[in-house]
């Protein structure tokens, strides 16, 4: 199994680089050693930004390790590994013999074991498709993506998609699937049926990075206002805000005794002259089976309008051996382009904890990132986004039974530094270590991966 480079988020608590950023205009953040070169004097004045005293935030969630062991019973482990090995091969077998309703039964009953094992999410979505099901096929299918599987089983799963979509008639999300899948592993079959969709007109570029305008003006609680168009359906039985990110409104009494006020409001991060505010937030979906799948956001919010970008997820189904946590680590204004407003550099971490009934093996992956949105002109829109540090582990799950991959610790890391007179970023390996990005220096807006998504972070991204 392969480590993620943001996804995502997703995913992780070990953080071992720490963004050491001002959070208001002057230097620009750095990590490491090496320190940031000055900027030169812009041509046009730097439009200030603001950090806002935000209300004191309950304690940090769980670990991933701790989520996970809420859901793992040890006593039970070795016969659940047993039935989820049987009942995957089963799946197995009525694919075989074309009897897909029976497989798509016994893929489900191995998943209720470890419902986040990459390869028979992608087998259950397989076989859903060729029994019709293009709905619960498609879904299964990018929970695979978003797992932490090898780069074959993803590649695998991305074709699946594809030809999920092209059944469904969304022929340019069919194209980004294959475009996808042919990074990862090259494949004829792949190949052929992207050249069809292309040839036709289809778009595969994907929007992987696309910042949404939202309609309307910017509510006080932005999150309650996206909640409220997110109904129940047979996966989510209900979605709600992470009450870290809301503050409770205040109560004002006036003069002749009548209560006022105590609209409950996202808490903002930081304002920036010309009216802009930014906040980040998360919404909590509670999964019929008693997990959740939670998805950060960051806001951007405009006097008149309002725009949202996905950051990253987590998937704690509450069954079987798995944590995931994703969270903001700071928020910060920082002038790293000459004039023009600041722009926001986001600090994320993530963490993932995930125990393997069918190979014996428990995996751990933590990952520290930073992303840079720009500011300037009408819209908002992603400068870059890359890793600096990346942590992997693998280790039984069961005590006594051999896992049938090494019991092995790597560790990735890489420096940055912001030339603000440039407005660059250079990225170079820690000594000693290999590097979690790609070394090299890059203008902002030109790095290799665009935004956190990019980076994997995002289920299905």
């Amino acid at each position: 199994m392969s480590t993620r480079s943001m996804r995502t988020p997703i995913r992780l608590a070990l953080a071992l680089l720490l963004l050491a950023c001002d959070r208001g205009t002057g230097a620009a953040p750095t990590a490491g050693a090496a320190p940031a070169t000055v900027a030169a004097t812009p041509t046009a004045a730097p439009v200030a930004a603001t950090p806002v005293a935000a209300p004191a935030r309950p304690p940090a969630r769980a670990s991933a390790r701790e989520r996970a062991r809420a859901g793992f019973d040890a006593g039970a482990a070795g016969a659940q590994a047993r039935i989820f090995r049987e009942q995957r091969d089963a799946g197995r077998k009525a694919v075989q013999q074309k009897r897909h309703a029976d497989g798509v039964a016994a893929f489900t009953a191995a998943l209720a074991i470890d419902p986040n094992d990459a390869a028979t999410l992608a087998e259950l979505g397989w076989a859903a498709y060729l029994a019709g099901d293009l709905a619960s096929a498609q879904r299964h299918t990018e929970r695979a993506i978003a797992g932490d599987a090898s780069d074959r089983t993803r590649g695998a799963a991305l074709y699946n998609l594809g030809r999920i979509l092209e059944d469904r008639g969304e022929r340019d999300g069919a194209a980004a699937a294959y475009r996808r899948s042919l990074q990862l592993r090259p494949n004829d079959v792949v190949q052929g049926r992207l050249a069809a969709l292309t040839g036709a007109g289809a778009d595969a570029s994907g929007h992987d990075c696309d910042i949404a305008l939202r309609p309307g003006r910017p509510a006080m609680d932005v999150c309650a206002a996206l909640v409220a168009g997110m109904p129940a359906d047979e996966v989510f039985s209900s979605h709600r805000c992470d009450e870290q990110e809301t503050a409770p409104g205040e109560v004002v009494v006036d003069a002749a005794g009548t209560p006022a006020g105590g609209e409950p409001s996202t808490i903002i991060d930081l304002e920036i002259a010309g009216g802009i505010r930014v906040a980040h937030f998360r919404v909590e979906s509670w999964l019929e089976s008693g997990g959740s799948s939670d998805e950060v956001y960051l806001a951007l919010l405009y006097d008149d309008r309002w725009y949202l970008a996905e950051l990253g997820s987590a998937y704690n189904p509450g069954v079987g051996y798995i944590g995931e946590s994703f969270t903001v680590d700071s928020v910060a204004a920082n002038d790293l382009i000459p004039g023009g407003r600041p722009e926001v550099v986001v600090t994320l971490s993530a963490d993932r904890h995930d125990g393997d009934y069918g190979d014996n093996t428990t995996e751990n992956d933590s990952s520290r990132l930073i992303a840079v949105l720009g500011l300037d002109g009408d819209a908002p829109r992603w400068l870059g986004a890359f890793t600096v540090s990346q942590v992997h582990e693998t280790g039984p799950m069961l005590e006594g039974e051999p896992p049938q991959v090494a019991v092995v610790r790597t560790e990735r890391s890489s420096e940055y530094r912001f030339d603000t007179a440039s407005g660059e970023v250079e990225l170079t390996a820690v000594t000693g270590h290999e590097p979690a990005s790609p070394p090299g220096r890059f203008k902002l807006g030109a790095l290799p991966a665009a935004c956190p998504r990019a980076l994997g972070y995002v289920a299905g991204g």
